[in-house]
């Protein structure tokens, strides 16, 4: 017997809640899972806009509304991935209540470990050993190898490579087409550009950018808490 779709909410009207639709339509095409109830947003223009299909029912602030759904985060951009933390949390809604998303077309290894609420989108691999934290956003083509950790609320964007025994911190934003050398260290809330090699630790909330990747002068930012 089949159980009816979950009723999920997304938080965001951007591209990458685009690319979470997605995925949820790809896994529905296989099984029906999922039933979208809406988008949440705080940008007053963006209410009642559609989504391929799916309007911006409401705010942040409307999540206690939706009690019987699940959510999973979209909300992610070199402006705002520093707020993430705070967003999930303005939900008011229990870890258990959010849903971990898996496109199809992503490949993620039996030994490797995935938080609540994160995202892998299509052609992601996360390899075995991996871990990947609570509420993390993995968009298309990302590969996290062996025995690398990825932090809590951290963006990966498309397109990067994150080799063996690599440490992303907490609620850091890793731009699309980066590489990273192993066993290095991200520090927590650091932002490395789009298109960098990273051959050396990043520290926390610092801004990494080029091949080889360097620090921006006078890029370090305080540290932001849940």
């Amino acid at each position: 017997m089949t159980s009816s779709p979950i009723p999920l909410i997304i938080l965001g009207a951007g591209g990458n809640s685009l690319g979470i639709i997605d995925a949820v339509q790809a896994l529905n095409a296989l099984e029906p899972r999922y039933r979208i109830e809406g988008i949440l947003d705080d940008i007053p223009a963006n209410l009642g806009r559609e989504l391929l299909g799916c309007r911006v029912i409401g705010t942040i602030a409307d999540a206690p509304r939706h009690a019987h759904c699940q959510f999973v985060n979209g909300i992610s951009s070199v402006g705002s991935f520093r707020e993430i933390p705070a967003i999930v949390a303005r939900t008011g809604q229990p870890a258990e209540r959010f849903a971990t998303i898996v496109h199809p077309r992503a490949t993620v290894a039996a030994s490797a470990r995935l938080g609540r609420g994160s995202v892998i989108l299509a052609g992601s691999v996360i390899c075995p050993e991996a871990t990947v934290g609570d509420h993390a956003i993995i968009l298309q083509n990302t590969t996290v190898n062996h025995h690398s950790r990825i932090g809590d609320f951290v963006t990966l964007s498309a397109g990067i490579t994150i080799l063996g025994y690599i440490d992303i911190g907490r609620n850091a934003f890793i731009g699309g087409g980066s590489t990273f050398l192993p066993l290095l260290k991200v520090g927590e809330g650091a932002l490395v550009g789009a298109g960098s090699v990273v051959i050396r630790d990043v520290p926390a909330g610092r801004v990494v950018v080029g091949n080889p990747a360097r620090e921006l002068p006078g890029s370090k930012h305080g540290v932001h808490e849940a």
